[in-house]
């Protein structure tokens, strides 16, 4: 899996755009950063990393998850048991499209929005196992899934548009906005109108589902660890009140970071990949050849639970494995992801560069959650992770208390 990741020229990317070109699912991610290879990636790549690599502006995710945790506390007066993800995704949705795309959606607390109504529509079609698994019946003239790719491209109509509502400023090239940044080279003519829809989607898709899932993971790990959640909320309260919502401050702590990357190793959102194709007869290993147009890709739940590297309790949630001081973690961390042995955030030169604003999002949404409220997971929750697709527990349910002394 190292070689694979290393080795970008002899494993090129090759998206749904590549694979099943006539599908849905191409149609909706097309090419874009995450999928795109050669010149067209390294132009993708210098139009986004300036913007997703930059200090992360924490004020947009501290006014999201105040706003989010007011809504969550009223459910739980309510109806005594809070169903998360609904919740949680509506708020990673205003994060991202706030915080990176610049436009405001206003879908947290909105459920009708219609872009998140569109979306739910569309997840069920992309998402349908049939046409997954027999992607060449998106060839026919099936009218459901005509239906689904005019839904598709009202998506991505839609999306660009309220991007560009957001934007009614002249747009300039050294933004530190990504939604700023693509409109820019939209408007001289350098990114078409089709990558702008697809760069747009992505940030869009990738920004808010991983964040998402993440958050729901660490919720679930923690509301399964009462002991856990009380020593970090403990951590957190060391801290000045102003720096439990500086993502620096917040990165400085031991026990928080290894909570986080230990989560990111056991249950690493997208799970299992297969986004590489050989660009030529090659040897993997020694003793394994693969022909030209092989895909390649990994099991990142398996992959993450590696015994050799991890040891025989890889399969435990064991945050005290990354060591005792945050210099310790980082550099198992970056061990581990040139190893292959952690690849969350994937490796190598296609390293997902959003991953800097992901996590210093989540530090300080777990940071405010912890001093906010407490909370256990919903007796009446069957304790299940989703079968396939993206890897989290399946429709969490948690049971919400306010702190009432912030301080």
């Amino acid at each position: 899996m190292a070689q694979v990741l290393k080795h970008d020229e002899d494993f090129p990317k090759a998206g749904n755009h590549v694979k099943n070109p006539h599908s849905v699912l191409a149609l909706y991610t097309g090419e874009n950063i995450i999928s795109a290879t050669g010149d067209t990636w390294k132009y993708f790549a210098a139009l986004a990393k300036p913007a997703l690599q930059a200090d992360v502006d924490a004020s947009i995710i501290v006014r999201n998850t105040h706003n989010l945790i007011n809504i969550l506390l009223q459910e739980q007066k309510q109806t005594k048991r809070v169903n998360m993800i609904d919740n949680i995704q509506a708020f990673a949705i205003a994060n991202v499209t706030e915080a990176l795309l610049g436009s405001s959606f206003e879908a947290l607390g909105n459920p009708n929005h219609p872009l998140l109504k569109l979306q739910r529509e569309i997840k069920p079609k992309i998402f349908n196992p049939v046409h997954l698994n027999f992607p060449s019946l998106d060839k026919l003239p099936i009218p459901s899934r005509e239906d689904a790719k005019r839904l598709v491209e009202r998506f991505k109509t839609e999306l660009a548009s309220l991007v560009m509502k957001g934007h009614r400023h002249k747009c300039q090239s050294d933004s530190s906005n990504l939604g700023c940044r693509l409109l820019c080279a939209y408007g001289n003519g350098k990114l078409s109108e089709y990558h702008l829809q697809q760069n747009s989607l992505i940030t869009f898709v990738a920004g808010h589902e991983n964040t998402m899932i993440l958050i729901l993971s660490n919720l679930f790990v923690l509301a399964e660890k009462q002991e856990l959640q009380e020593q970090v909320r403990q951590e957190i309260m060391g801290l000045s009140p102003e720096d439990r919502t500086n993502p620096d401050a917040l990165a400085r702590l031991p026990l928080l970071t290894s909570i986080i990357f230990e989560t990111l190793r056991m249950y690493p959102p997208l799970s299992q990949i297969m986004n590489k194709r050989t660009a030529s007869d090659v040897m993997l290993g020694e003793d394994i050849l693969l022909r030209a147009g092989t895909y390649t890709g990994y099991n990142g739940y398996s992959t993450n639970r590696n015994r050799e590297f991890w040891g025989a309790n890889a399969d435990v949630f064991c945050p005290s494995r990354w060591g005792e001081t945050v210099d310790d973690m980082n550099m198992l961390y970056r061990r581990a992801t040139s190893k292959a042995a952690f690849i969350t955030f994937h490796g190598g030169k296609r390293t997902c560069l959003g991953q800097k604003w992901a996590l210093a999002a989540h530090r300080v949404t777990m940071s405010i959650f912890l001093t906010t409220m407490k909370w256990r997971l919903d007796p009446t929750w069957p304790r299940k992770m989703t079968p396939a697709g993206p890897l989290m527990p399946k429709q969490l349910r948690l049971q919400l208390e306010q702190i009432q002394d912030e301080a």
